[in-house]
């Protein structure tokens, strides 16, 4: 595995770019205003939304715990030895610089409407620039990655269980998101034309065009 004090700059680096990356996605993008329409939410099962608030927080803040306390935090409980180890914890910074990155863009291309909260405002219209041109939820991407990047780095067995966690309930999440915002309260078809040519989580290549409604039969 890669020196312990390589690991703590990595950490010390992770740390200053989670606090900067915060700061640059609170500078959000000014979108034009829109009339103030009713709020539609989408209840979810309890405990979900403080698990993902909560989850985050940890999963984005974990260098701060290998600084401050790196026999919890980092390679615990150990695991042993395989090789290429140190080429697994550099995949890790990568994946979790990748994460921060998406994060940044996302949070800027959603400006005003990014909320932890599922809901639609009727008279509004649903974001389609920055990474949203080719996916759905880059800030349940840009989460994830982040968690499992940095515990591909720290080698560390409760971050990667949390890194799924964070993945079941950014699913949950997301088809909860995807119903509301392709309803009659949402945006309806225009929503779903959305969905059929961009991916959920990572880009893929868009759906064939959904078959005209042939409408009702003549007997």
């Amino acid at each position: 595995m890669l020196e312990f004090l390589l690991v703590q700059v990595f950490a010390g680096v992770g740390l200053v770019a989670t606090v900067l990356g915060s700061l640059l996605g609170t500078l959000r993008r000014r979108t034009p205003a829109e009339p103030e329409g009713a709020v539609t939410r989408r209840s979810l099962v309890p405990g979900t939304q403080t698990v993902w608030i909560v989850g985050t927080l940890v999963a984005v803040f974990w260098p701060a715990g290998v600084l401050v306390v790196p026999r919890i935090f980092y390679d615990w409980p150990a695991i042993p030895g395989f090789p290429y180890a140190w080429a697994a914890q550099l995949g890790g910074i990568l994946l979790a610089a990748c994460g921060g990155v998406l994060f940044v863009q996302a949070a800027r291309a959603l400006g005003e409407k990014m909320t932890p909260v599922v809901q639609v405002r009727s008279g509004s219209a649903f974001v389609q620039s920055g990474p949203y041109r080719y996916v759905r939820h880059p800030v349940y991407t840009a989460i994830v990655a982040v968690a499992l990047g940095n515990a591909l780095l720290f080698v560390s067995a409760p971050l990667a269980l949390l890194g799924a966690v964070l993945a079941g309930v950014a699913t949950y999440r997301a088809r909860a998101e995807e119903d509301l915002l392709g309803s009659d309260e949402g945006y309806g078809a225009a929503y779903r034309e959305y969905v059929d040519r961009t991916g959920r989580f990572l880009p893929r290549r868009a759906r064939p065009p959904r078959p005209p409604d042939p409408g009702p039969t003549r007997s």
